[in-house]
């Protein structure tokens, strides 16, 4: 029988760690493409759990991309699966998709995460839309479940929380997450240090990046969009296969209320972001592509090229915001 909460409920909380204390090597997955949140909640958790003797598998799909080697504790982070486990846990992820090719042939017991759009696909399912980041959770109610955090956990939590707030820079930050990070750094956690690595610094082909996408900036009635192409990725250099957070740029252009990102995949694929600001709620927007995430920031997958894939989304999308501009919620209306 599943168990969902959406609140703060003991019961569940019991059950993750009677889950947790009767596991000797959880598996602990993220989504692919991992961002701050996804990495910093599985280091974090793997640390607290090895910590407390237990032999826990940190596995991402993509695996660690370059930016967040500087966090102690990521050279435990595999790309595959390669012992055997007792107990399946996905942290950050909305649905199974997200995992990747890793949720073939598993079972997941323990989803925790922050996402509005979680469909519950887990055994037990922790989702709590109100706490910033999943990062923020994992820092709450490990020691709770009996696994106390050191200077290393606290400094992976706390990065998670500064990039999924892109700095406490996001509307749903509140006196708790000050207060949440207060205690981090007061285990230990560098603020600075964790900010300048993970939000300033950039890499140079990153920026070579970032550059080519720029170029081809387009602006129309509060809607701002570019692409990344897979040409762009190797006359750059870049080997990721995300957007080196060029999402973030976007969203803060003068004038913009929505900002889409097209990210050209290899196998036909588009990996589509949007970001926005009040009343306009990117959340269903994706849904509607089979995507999800939070009303000012989400996602979706599609297949098709990439001048197909603009097209939908960006037709879609104008039109969602002229309905919310003339007669208000689309969904209502």
């Amino acid at each position: 029988m599943k168990m969902n909460q959406r609140m703060n409920n003991p019961e569940i909380h019991e059950v993750i760690s009677a889950r947790l204390r009767n596991s000797r090597s959880p598996l602990i997955l993220s989504h692919i493409r991992p961002d701050g949140d996804a990495i910093g909640s599985l280091i974090g958790t793997g640390l607290a759990l090895t910590n407390a003797g237990k032999m826990p598998l940190l596995v991402l799909e993509d695996g660690l991309p370059a930016k967040y080697r500087f966090l102690t504790g990521s050279d435990f982070i595999m790309d595959k699966i390669k012992d055997s486990f007792d107990l399946v846990i996905a942290l950050d992820c909305s649905d199974l998709r997200r995992i990747g090719s890793l949720a073939v042939d598993i079972s997941v017991d323990i989803n925790i995460d922050h996402h509005i759009t979680n469909e519950n696909f887990a055994d037990i399912n922790l989702v709590l839309p109100e706490i910033p980041a999943t990062s923020a959770i994992l820092a709450e109610f490990l020691p709770n479940w009996g696994y106390p955090l050191d200077k290393i956990s606290a400094s992976a939590f706390l990065m998670g929380i500064l990039t999924d707030t892109i700095g406490f820079r996001t509307s749903n930050v509140t006196p708790e997450t000050i207060r949440l990070a207060a205690q981090l750094m007061e285990l230990g956690a560098d603020l600075s240090g964790i900010y300048t690595h993970a939000l300033v610094t950039q890499s140079y082909t990153a920026s070579v990046l970032w550059g080519k996408a720029l170029s081809r900036l387009v602006r129309e009635n509060g809607l701002v969009w570019t692409v990344i192409t897979l040409s762009d990725r190797k006359e750059a250099g870049y080997s990721g296969r995300d957007d080196a957070d060029l999402t973030n740029v976007l969203s803060v252009i003068e004038g913009c209320d929505v900002s889409i990102l097209f990210n050209e995949q290899i196998g036909g694929k588009v990996k589509v972001s949007w970001r926005s600001n009040a009343p306009y709620d990117v959340s269903w927007v994706a849904q509607q592509f089979g995507g999800g995430g939070h009303p000012p920031a989400s996602g979706a997958e599609l297949e098709g090229t990439l001048e197909e894939v603009e097209k939908k989304i960006l037709s879609f999308t104008k039109k969602y915001m002229k309905d919310i501009h003339s007669k208000g919620d689309l969904r209502n209306g």
